[in-house]
């Protein structure tokens, strides 16, 4: 059905962000947008990284543009599969590296999930590496980065902070490379009830530039994405949920063992907002299983807290300490993480400070406290 072009941008982001899906419906942009609404789109849809899904709805005709404009989109969209490209060459020789260590490694999200669920990888785009091993090898994998030319971003808090507590390291370069290296999916008290050694026990092959590479099985490349989409930031990304409705299509995912792992892990209520998210903000109508699993997954009040912890801040916010501390087994454990993040070396506090600042024990959480308060 034809649309008037005066439809607000944002309206048109989220419909291109659910371009293709079974169940979105359509929006057909019969003229091209004016020019200041079309740098707002442009603009957005790079920002949520989905100008592989604005040039496919583009080119299937779904929103029109001028020749200008057109050209636009699709140099910026160029720019991000170099990237893509860049990332991918990385990640090969990063894999070999590792295996050669003796560890092994599985590929999360970009490119597992852009070559094995979407309909054309370009539609997905990514601008990082994401791998995840065993806790065990977290120490190895990290001197295999090292080796390589990469720099950790910022220290742990306290020696053992990070098999014991953490989601795991990020590393970087001077130029594009970003490398997550995972011990589990998540920060806080979900990354701490997910068993991660499980996840890699069910790893499955797939393939890259005629490499064999490690990634999650779809129960758990589907239970990542609805982790990735309401945990990872304060306000869910489009492409995040888009992956949630894109696995959720996918004939491959087990759902009976969705339920068996989001029961176990104490997950459903990631779960169920994830789903309803990703149907909101991209006029999706989840599938049938979905929907079932939606309704019937047990959600807790111990996972609602933690859950709701998530939305008050990000890093060492008070709530997620709390929500964290009260997950951790053991009072020892308990004390052990509480000590790492009131008291933490120094050359974590220094990382933390910020360009131009002394590093300070204090403001590391009065600034925090007085934020949460209301009263800075």
């Amino acid at each position: 059905m034809a649309v008037r072009t005066e439809i607000a941008p944002e309206t048109v982001v989220r419909r291109v962000a659910g371009f293709g899906l079974a169940g979105s419906g359509s929006l057909l942009v019969v003229e091209p947008l004016d020019r200041r609404a079309w740098a707002s789109v442009l603009d957005r849809v790079s920002e949520e990284r989905i100008l592989g899904l604005a040039a496919a709805a583009v080119h299937a005709g779904t929103v029109a543009v001028t020749e200008e404009q057109r050209t636009a989109l699709l140099e910026r969209h160029r720019e991000a599969m170099l990237v893509a490209l860049i990332l991918e060459r990385t990640l090969l020789g990063l894999t070999d590296r590792l295996r050669a260590g003796g560890v092994a490694a599985v590929v999360l999200k970009g490119p597992a999930v852009a070559h094995t669920v979407y309909r054309d990888p370009a539609w997905r785009q990514f601008g990082d590496i994401d791998l995840l091993v065993r806790t065990e090898d977290l120490r190895a994998a990290c001197r295999v980065l090292v080796a390589e030319g990469l720099r950790r971003r910022v220290p742990e808090p306290r020696p053992g902070f990070d098999e014991r507590f953490g989601k795991g390291v990020e590393f970087g370069s001077d130029g594009l490379i970003e490398v997550d290296l995972h011990r589990t999916l998540a920060l806080g008290p979900f990354g701490l009830w997910i068993d991660p050694g499980e996840l890699i026990d069910h790893a499955v092959g797939f393939s890259l530039a005629g490499s064999e590479l490690q990634r999650l099985d779809r129960a758990g490349q589907f239970l990542h994405a609805c982790m990735h989409a309401v945990l990872g930031s304060r306000r869910p990304r489009l492409l995040p949920l888009r992956d949630v409705a894109q696995l959720a299509e996918d004939d491959e995912v087990d759902w009976d063992l969705v339920d068996d792992r989001a029961e176990r892990w104490t997950v459903g209520a990631v779960l169920v907002r994830a789903v309803r998210t990703a149907s909101r903000a991209l006029g999706w109508t989840p599938p049938p299983r979905a929907d079932e699993l939606v309704a019937r997954v047990p959600v807790t009040r111990r996972q609602q807290r933690a859950l709701a912890a998530y939305a008050e801040g990000s890093g060492a916010g008070i709530a997620r300490a709390v929500a964290t501390t009260q997950a951790i087994p053991g009072l020892a454990a308990k004390t052990s993480y509480l000590r790492a993040l009131l008291l933490p070396d120094h050359a974590f506090l220094a990382a933390r400070a910020g360009a131009g600042l002394r590093p300070s024990y204090v403001r590391r959480w009065i600034t925090p406290a007085k934020r949460r308060l209301g009263q800075g």
